[in-house]
């Protein structure tokens, strides 16, 4: 029985042993252990990954405040940038203006032509012979003027065209922009041209020489639709000549035009002639004030 005792203590007293030095040596060595450490460095944000190249990473903002920020404030610059607007210059809007102007004088040439080919051949022997002009007033008479009118108007858009060039050339402006200085061209030909024919037909309705006004008038018309063709020969080639090709095109056409209203004019001595022995005062008013001041006028302007 003391055997069995002492047996039993010396197992205890072993089993004791063993069970301090156990817990000493997991006391340590546990990995699982936390050991406070004063002054140790913050661990970094893991929400921040290193650049990896992919351009489908997502990346968070760098602080807080930046996070915070609306994403509306946020600037936000676009990948590319698109160019600015083409700036329209007046001389881009006067090169295109001569492109167009051009076409259409063409254009408006081609269909009259077709059209009237018959008064248009009529219209040019008119020009030249005075037979020719008697009976063309038969035919105004009767009431087949229409198709005149119309290349009277094409004459109207080719002696403004003539203006706006030539004066573009010359450095004066007619107004602030290209398109409407060839209107102020087109304009100032039209009312000239519709103040003779009033004056004109005022003077046959004053003196007894109505028949030979409306001769006259259509004198005038038949000289200008043929000077009207000239003008866009004149007009295609000066739209696109500069330096002295310009000038030599357009002292060469303004001869042409002298050369068609002095032909005008003696046309216009001769019909006149049976009235200028009984009118001679009258006659010469008229020639100082219809045919003479206008061009003296004109010459001035253009001189000035």
């Amino acid at each position: 029985m003391q055997n069995i005792s002492v047996s039993k203590g010396f197992l205890l007293l072993v089993f004791w042993l063993s069970c301090g030095g156990l817990q000493l040596i997991y006391a340590q060595n546990n990995p699982f252990d936390l050991v406070p450490r004063l002054g140790a460095v913050a661990p970094k944000d893991t929400n921040k990954l290193a650049p990896t190249g992919n351009p489908f990473d997502i990346v968070p903002p760098s602080t807080s405040s930046e996070a915070a920020r609306p994403a509306t404030s946020r600037s936000v610059e676009p990948a590319f940038k698109l160019d600015r607007e083409p700036v329209v210059t007046v001389d881009s809007q006067y090169r295109r203006l001569l492109l167009i102007a051009t076409m259409a004088s063409l254009l408006l040439l081609t269909i009259l032509v077709t059209l009237f080919r018959g008064q248009l051949s009529r219209a040019y022997r008119a020009f030249i012979s005075d037979n020719m002009l008697n009976q063309l007033q038969r035919e105004f008479e009767g009431g087949g003027g229409f198709p005149y009118y119309l290349f009277y108007l094409l004459f109207v858009f080719t002696a403004g065209f003539y203006l706006f060039l030539l004066s573009h050339q010359l450095g004066y402006h007619l107004a602030g922009t290209p398109f409407w200085s060839l209107m102020y061209g087109m304009g100032f030909v039209a009312a000239f041209f519709i103040a003779k024919h009033l004056i004109l037909s005022f003077i046959g309705f004053v003196f007894p020489v109505q028949k030979a006004i409306a001769t006259y008038n259509l004198t005038i018309m038949v000289f200008n639709i043929v000077l009207g063709l000239i003008l866009i020969v004149a007009n295609l080639l000066l739209a696109y000549v500069s330096g002295d090709g310009f000038e030599v095109l357009a002292y060469g056409t303004l001869g042409a035009i002298g050369a068609v209203y002095a032909f005008l004019a003696l046309r216009g001595l001769l019909l006149g002639s049976r009235f200028l022995a009984f009118h001679k005062f009258h006659f010469l008013l008229y020639i100082c004030t219809v045919e003479i001041a206008p061009i003296v006028i004109i010459a001035k302007l253009i001189i000035s």
